[in-house]
């Protein structure tokens, strides 16, 4: 029987909400929380042997310590599979499953799959990295996504091939794959237009990316009594750049008076 490890923050543990999001990770034997759902969805294939829990706060303030320990703490089970969350639209969840998984994956070589909702911060970071199943946004989703991670991961652990994002419910990496379609594509075009222009549902083999639109706030009426506060991400400091502001993957931030700077040189 394969052994799955699984890993979940303080809420779903039911350890408490934000005032224990502090929490440094624990091992406990067995299935906790969501993974009751997991194991019956795995029946006699796989085992959840063992279930970390992390505070989400500590996870993400804490991030190289809680990956070194939570990786000894995966280590002793040596499991074939690692799963991680739902985290749904939990932003410092996502990144904590995220992070976490990438970094099982990277050090022991162990098949990892996490899922959360398409705009959780972490499935930005890591979807070129890991299997993301995509989830709805709220808790209410576990069923559903219980119902596509727990297969996905099975194929994982189990070394078989794994199927298009279409297919397997995961949310695209980007990857292209060159296969034969049994039909040609100006066939194709002319059955989805069809659809279309009879009220039909169809799926489009090309979907455009969906950018949010925000809708500015009011005018301002009198702009000679307003206090501007700029904020940029462009890189400007001080000559000099006093603080060592890094050029890329910056890891501060810094704070400065512009009072009497009329040009930037």
């Amino acid at each position: 029987m394969l052994k799955v490890v699984h890993y979940i923050n303080q809420f779903f543990a039911n350890v408490g909400g934000e005032e224990m999001a502090h929490i440094p990770a624990e091992v406990r034997e067995g299935v906790v929380g969501p993974g009751l759902a997991f194991q019956q969805a795995f029946k006699d294939e796989a085992e959840i042997v063992a279930t970390i829990i992390c505070g989400d706060s500590y996870f993400n303030e804490n991030m190289d310590e809680a990956k070194n320990t939570i990786i000894e703490m995966v280590k002793k089970y040596n499991p074939d599979l690692f799963i991680a969350g739902p985290a749904f639209n939990a932003g410092r969840y996502g990144v904590a499953c995220g992070a976490i998984s990438k970094t099982v994956k990277d050090e022991l070589n162990i098949p990892v799959i996490t899922g959360m909702y398409v705009e959780n911060p972490g499935a930005d970071m890591f979807k070129n990295d890991i299997y993301i199943v995509s989830t709805k946004n709220s808790a209410a989703g576990m069923r559903d996504a219980v119902k596509k991670m727990a297969p996905l991961g099975l194929k994982l652990a189990k070394g078989e091939k794994i199927g298009a994002s279409i297919e397997e419910g995961y949310i695209p990496s980007g990857k292209r794959v060159n296969f034969f379609e049994k039909e040609r594509g100006s066939t194709r075009a002319v059955k989805m237009l069809l659809a279309k222009l009879n009220n039909k549902e169809f799926e489009t083999e090309f979907p455009m990316p969906d950018f949010d639109r925000v809708p500015p706030n009011p005018a301002i009426k009198d702009i000679t009594k307003a206090k501007i506060a700029l904020v940029t991400s462009g890189g400007i400091v001080p000559k000099g750049n006093p603080d060592h502001i890094e050029s890329s993957s910056a890891s501060k931030y810094g704070k400065y008076d512009i009072e009497g700077v009329m040009d930037l040189t």
